[in-house]
């Protein structure tokens, strides 16, 4: 991770920035001008981004340039300006001259429908962790209850005693099932019709000793309308266009395309992959984190967690140690109901 230099340091000698100008006004004037536009999160005036340019229709601003709230977006005559906000995961096209504030740019009261650190109401009250349900195969992947890919990879938690499972998927023309041993994940199978866009399907995982059943584990999915599919995949091509830093587009961008939709398959298989490249990003571990609590897992969930504390604090990341532990006293508190 890149130092920033700071504000104290980069401007004005420590002893005099308290007798020439206060912080805020100093904001205030940065963002005035062409000139605070381009420095505002280089001279660390914002804690983190909180969106980024995708056109070139500002007078300043860069594509792909980070944006910090504050700051003023000056449309060239007849251009909009198409900005991301990470907040709100939502994609803003400003004609006029406008502050990227809270009021366009504010974060979600709370994550309506997903467990989070932010909104504990869905989180589920009848939490098992697996020596409770030894005998059930949960389903982990497709991850949460909204997907696109129309052949999805199906994985499960193994069950002590099973000697093969069977996987059983139907739904609006699709009906089939499939045994699977000495494995716990199967790839859809090429001769089977994939699933359609815009219906809703029940994934089940039968756990089996001796071709006897033991339990089972059912995961109802939908998959997005055709329509929903294809924007999602126009923005992640833009994303990729831009040439970011994979880890930042991974948790930052990508992440807020695909939860727009609550998408959590996409998010965390993608996350995932930047794991496998060997990223040490604190930031990017506590996204993960995030993402498996609103897919109800929460081992998965506190196993990322700890990680990402730990590279927090190699890093000396106070701000993302805190947001990490707020994830794992959330898990404690589900583990413990």
């Amino acid at each position: 991770m890149l130092a920033v230099p700071s504000l104290t340091k980069k401007l004005f000698p420590a002893r005099r920035l308290t007798t020439l100008v206060s912080i805020p006004t100093l904001i205030l004037l940065l963002a005035s001008s062409a000139w605070g536009q381009q420095r505002i999160l280089q001279n660390n005036l914002c804690d983190e981004p909180s969106g980024r340019v995708y056109s070139t229709g500002d007078r300043f601003l860069k594509t792909g340039r980070y944006l910090c709230l504050g700051e003023r977006i000056n449309p060239q005559n007849g251009s909009a300006v198409k900005v991301l906000c990470f907040l709100n995961r939502k994609i803003l096209y400003l004609k006029q001259s406008t502050v990227f504030n809270t009021q366009i740019c504010a974060p979600p009261p709370n994550e309506a429908v997903q467990c989070s650190v932010l909104n504990i109401v869905p989180c589920p009250h009848d939490y098992k962790g697996p020596d409770d349900e030894k005998n059930a195969p949960i389903v982990t992947s497709p991850y949460g209850s909204s997907i696109i890919d129309n052949r999805p990879e199906i994985s499960w938690r193994s069950v002590p005693g099973a000697d093969s499972y069977t996987v059983v998927v139907k739904g609006n023309g699709v009906n089939w099932e499939a045994d699977v041993v000495n494995a716990t994940h199967l790839s859809y199978p090429k001769e089977q019709k994939e699933l359609q866009y815009g219906n809703t399907y029940t994934i089940t995982v039968i756990s089996n000793y001796s071709g006897q059943p033991l339990n089972y584990s059912p995961l109802v999915v939908h998959l997005l309308p055709l329509d929903d599919v294809q924007q999602i995949r126009d923005e992640v091509k833009q994303i990729k266009d831009l040439g970011l830093s994979p880890d930042e587009a991974a948790f930052r961008d990508l992440d807020a395309i695909y939860m727009s939709k609550l998408l959590l398959d996409e998010s965390i298989k993608t996350l995932i992959a930047r794991v496998v490249a060997g990223s040490q990003n604190p930031t990017l571990y506590r996204v993960l984190g995030d993402r498996y609590l609103g897919g109800l897992l929460p081992n998965e969930a506190e196993q990322t967690y700890t990680i990402a504390a730990q590279l927090a604090l190699s890093s000396s990341n106070t701000s993302e140690l805190s947001k990490v532990q707020s994830g794992l006293k959330l898990v404690k508190w589900l583990k413990n109901r």
